[in-house]
């Protein structure tokens, strides 16, 4: 028990020393991006035949530069969307922005971000958009582009519009707001993830076209796709045209659905179901703690057995139905808590963020990266000061050292690709040349 507890006040320490470090990455793999833009285009209701092409953006806190003014931290920002063709601006848009709040902790906080939506009436070509990111107090510009292509209007068979997976949704009020559909405010989800915020529903908005020749009752089929698993989720709707346009929100349960990578389908179907148009949208379903108390409770109580003593261990193990186990969870990390009352759990968002970093860079094929020793380390000890790669050395297998400088005293760990499969064992400090370490 006292050497977890050491592990837990050494945790606990390194937080607060790493926060606003960059994350340590030896992959390629980029890391979460923190502006972000997607699009969805749909017919205008102009007699021009040209389409309303709907660009979102999001903009994270982590990716600003605030200042500390005393009583609160600001950033100033200008964010530019330009539509190309041919080398040449058809259309743009600039918006300048200040962002204030009032604690550093929220300044740096995934939490908090910003999203918009930017509305152009473009003729049916091929486009690249755009959208750059300008920091003012930093003088820096970030650039985040994309191709499309919006199709001509006029078809004799029904159409699809794009789909616009959707965020949040809320009555339209009595101010307009770039966001109204009819009757409702649709926030775009622009990172097309979804269970973050535990509503496990899938929202999207699509309309349907009838086209220039009057055609019998069309079936809507929509189908969940898991990227490896196949079809998940089947319905089908008859759309009935009463008028030349059928606007559709929908939503669909993920609750019994294992997080992983999906594709949502929308096809339309006419006589003999014979497919006549098709779209489809990529989004995920992350795996959060109240999914892993779900589907892999056992997981998630080792990764917490880093960082945890027997007691608070034994505690969630005992635990069985969902509700007992989800209590037990919260209750843990409301221990760790270093600012109770406030929206974000530092603590608790850190430890996962260095899962998250682990997985990406040190997975392997036989294990996820959080449990490799290299994994392990970075978790507990956070982002080393330094690494010495050694991938080719005579008569010796490839290995790492890793040095912390920082904090109460200088640390050193060594890892060696014992197998050649990169899995790179850690063997010192521990005693044993190619010991694995019982964590």
């Amino acid at each position: 028990m006292r050497k977890l507890a050491i592990i837990s006040i050494l945790f606990l320490f390194a937080l607060s020393a790493t926060l606003s470090a960059q994350a340590f990455r030896t992959s390629k793999k980029p890391a979460e991006d923190n502006f972000i833009i997607d699009y969805a285009s749909f017919y205008s209701d102009s007699l021009d035949n040209k389409s309303r092409l709907e660009v979102y953006y999001q903009i994270y806190n982590p990716i600003l530069s605030f200042e500390d003014m005393d009583d609160y931290f600001e950033a100033e920002y200008e964010i530019t969307v330009r539509v190309i063709k041919d080398d040449r601006v058809v259309d743009s848009y600039t918006h300048n922005q200040t962002v204030r709040v009032d604690s550093k902790q929220k300044a740096l906080s995934k939490y908090n971000y910003r999203t918009n939506q930017v509305n152009f009436q473009l003729k049916p070509d091929k486009y690249e958009i755009v959208a750059t990111l300008f920091d003012i107090k930093k003088n820096k510009e970030i650039d985040r582009k994309l191709k499309l292509k919006l199709e001509k209007h006029g078809n004799k068979r029904p159409v699809i519009s794009d789909i616009e997976l959707v965020q949040a949704i809320a009555p339209a009020g009595e101010d307009y707001s770039i966001f109204d559909k009819g009757s409702l405010r649709l926030i775009p989800s622009v990172r097309h993830k979804y269970g973050q915020s535990g509503d496990m529903k899938l929202f999207f908005y699509l309309e349907i076209y009838q086209g220039k020749e009057k055609s019998d009752d069309i079936v809507v089929e929509t189908v969940l796709r898991h990227h490896t698993k196949g079809m998940l989720y089947r319905d089908t709707l008859t759309a009935v045209f009463d008028e030349p346009v059928i606007r559709q929100f929908r939503e669909i349960s993920l609750a019994d659905l294992r997080p992983g990578e999906f594709e949502l389908f929308v096809s339309l179907r006419g006589r003999r179901y014979k497919k006549i148009d098709v779209k489809y949208k990529d989004f995920e379903l992350v795996w959060t703690p109240q999914a892993m108390i779900k589907f892999d409770y056992d997981v998630l109580v080792s990764q917490i057995e880093m960082i945890a003593d027997k007691n608070e261990t034994e505690i969630l193990k005992d635990k069985e139905t969902f509700e007992e186990r989800y209590n037990a969870f919260n209750t843990f990390w409301e221990t760790k808590d270093p600012t109770p009352g406030t929206y974000e759990n530092e603590v608790k968002s850190e430890f996962y963020r260095r899962i998250s970093v682990a997985n990406q860079n040190f997975s392997y094929i036989y294990n996820n990266g959080w449990r490799t020793d290299r994994g392990r380390i970075y978790i507990l000890y956070g982002e080393p000061d330094q690494v010495d790669d050694y991938p080719i050395v005579p008569d010796r297998r490839p290995y790492q050292e890793w040095h912390y400088y920082t904090g109460s005293q200088y640390r050193k760990f060594v890892f060696v690709d014992v197998n050649l499969d990169g899995d790179y064992r850690l063997v010192y400090p521990y005693d044993g040349l190619y010991q694995r370490p019982d964590f």
